[in-house]
């Protein structure tokens, strides 16, 4: 429910803050005190645009914040989970606000920032404001639907229902993808087979590309290496000049020599040998080596070939051998895919005659369900709206197939929407005077006669909406005495189930509110601005008595005013 409610420079609101309570809260005062500037400033949180000449005279921002408790397992906590905004404990506050100078409104949601669709989307869960209005639910078409569901306590086969149409959705969705332009198929499989055989044909699967890098280098610079190699073996082994391995044997014997003489030499003897058998080891090592620089001509042409091609598949495919390999697996997958592509669509179209046969079975017994359901929920409010003075109304809701001439889900001969909710479109039907056809509710009801059908069907859907307040703007008007009682006693019926904002003219509807505030308009310091006060009972007494006989207060006004207040008190 609606707990606080702060106006700050909104309109002619200077600073209202109103705290509410569980059941009936009424409003009242003079016509033009104000009171609608409440109501407005609420269409303003629930995501109303706002223009400048909207915001107080000589302010720079107008704010509207409310706290509403509600249940933490309701549809609009589990909404703002969904948007990643806690409000594990029901508490919930949305706070809005237009800056002149930016021209702009922000939204908030428990600290949050939210936008304008989020808020328009959360109030739906929050307020049912029904008046004047032209964003009364009853004349929204999309909520028609909803209402009747909801009566129908229909969870279960809307559930099953859009289970089936997401299994079918699913189904389509990969037809869709399959299908496509034949042609353009044609084309693509050409491609991916002449980039699959011209990746495999490179053999670049059985190529380390850094070893065919290194091979290349060396067979590039072969001579250059060969010659300075064989000079190296040359000086080591080289017979003539002397080479460094004949050079040091008479080291070695010289060593040798001297250390029979002097046995401290032996340590220099054992690393003369071992200088001298590394010398060997290292002229056959470089003779060994040669041998590998031996290559021909053409296998150096054949290697630049493989790396050309490489350069030129990198060109194409990837910057690496290892991209190219990537791109390989994901051209034969796809490859794979298409060259099945007859056969999946074969299968596909089985598929899909089975998803839609199991939909519109669900649908089918969904619509036919909300048909039933439309006929009681319009048999409840009918009588309803004889009691509240529309002797002569008639109501009706009507649900129709609304017919999709792409759609595989056929019945009775027609192709018809598949959606999550049903086929159906549901629209309430209504006429006000006797030999009228019923038409739409949303073009032939007035004003009155809509806040009427709200109540009505509010009264009905008490159990079953889960919306926890509805505020009624002035939803009297035009009504007569017998009519007033009526609507108070459908109010009085209502209230347990939901918290109610009744805006009012008249004294039997006033008197049952379990909190009465008063709205007056004041002029001070040369602007013009709105109060609202919570009525003690003795100020409510006056109040009435104004609401019955007007200023100044009769005594017999003031007799008929408790009289009712007490009649009102006993009836909750």
């Amino acid at each position: 429910m609606l707990r606080q409610l702060s106006i700050q420079n909104f309109a002619i609101v200077d600073s209202v803050s109103m705290e509410f309570g569980p059941g009936i809260n009424v409003l009242t005062g003079e016509t033009g005190a104000g009171k609608s500037m409440i109501v407005d400033a609420l269409y303003f949180l629930l995501g109303d645009k706002m223009s400048s000449d909207m915001l107080r005279t000589g302010e720079e921002r107008a704010v509207v914040e409310a706290l509403f408790q509600l249940s933490s397992k309701g549809s609009a906590v589990k909404k703002l989970a969904e948007w990643g905004i806690n409000a594990s404990h029901g508490e919930v506050l949305v706070k809005r606000e237009f800056t002149r100078s930016a021209g702009k409104t922000r939204s908030f949601v428990n600290g949050e920032m939210a936008t304008a669709s989020m808020i328009a989307e959360l109030g739906d869960w929050l307020l049912d404001v029904h008046g004047q209005h032209e964003h009364q639910a009853i004349f929204n078409i999309g909520r028609h639907r909803q209402l009747v569901d909801s009566f129908g306590h229909l969870d279960q086969l809307l559930e099953k229902t859009a289970d089936s149409y997401q299994a079918l959705a699913g189904l389509l969705m990969e037809q869709t993808r399959l299908g496509g332009d034949s042609r353009e198929i044609a084309r693509r499989t050409d491609l991916l087979q002449f980039q699959v055989q011209e990746i495999e044909s490179s053999g670049l699967e059985k190529l380390n590309e850094e070893e065919l890098l290194n091979k290349y280098q060396l067979m590039k610079h072969g001579e250059k290496i060969t010659k300075q190699v064989t000079e190296a073996q040359r000086l080591l082994d080289e017979e003539e000049g002397g080479g460094v391995t004949k050079l040091f044997g008479p080291v070695v014997s010289r060593l040798q020599d001297a250390a029979r003489l002097d046995p401290e030499l032996e340590k220099m003897v054992e690393s003369a040998k071992l200088l001298q058998e590394g010398l060997n080891q290292l002229s056959h090592e470089i003779s060994k080596k040669l041998d590998s620089y031996s290559f021909s001509s053409g296998e150096f042409q054949e290697l630049g070939g493989q790396i050309d091609g490489l350069n030129s598949l990198k060109k194409k495919y990837g910057g690496s051998a290892v991209e190219i390999l990537k791109y390989l697996d994901q051209i034969r997958e796809e490859l794979k895919n298409l060259l099945g592509r007859e056969e999946r669509l074969k299968s596909l179209g089985v598929e899909i005659e089975m998803a839609a046969d199991k939909y519109r079975d669900c649908a089918s017994q969904l619509s036919s369900k909300r048909l039933q359901t439309g006929r009681e929920l319009a048999r409840q409010v009918q009588e309803s709206l004889k009691e509240l003075g529309l002797t002569h109304a008639q109501m009706g809701v009507m649900v129709s197939g609304v017919e999709d001439p792409a759609s595989p889900v056929a019945e009775k001969g027609k192709r018809l929407l598949a959606s999550p909710h049903g086929w159906d479109k549901v629209e309430f039907l209504f006429s006000a005077n006797p030999g009228e056809p019923q038409r739409p509710l949303a073009k032939v009801a007035s004003g009155g006669e809509a806040s009427r059908v709200m109540l009505a069907l509010k009264a009905v859907l008490a159990e079953s909406d889960e919306v926890p307040t509805l505020i009624f703007d002035e939803i009297d008007t035009g009504v007569g005495a017998r009519t007033a009682s009526a609507v108070a006693q459908l109010l009085n019926h209502l209230s347990p189930a939901k918290q109610l904002l009744c805006i009012s003219h008249l004294a039997p509807i006033a008197g049952l509110g379990e909190n009465h505030f008063q709205v007056t308009k004041m002029f001070e310091k040369g602007k013009t601005s709105i109060r609202v006060h919570r009525l003690k009972e003795n100020e409510r007494i006056d109040e009435l008595a104004k609401m019955l006989g007007g200023e100044p207060i009769s005594e017999t006004s003031r007799s008929h005013a408790k009289e009712l207040y007490a009649r009102m008190r006993l009836s909750k």
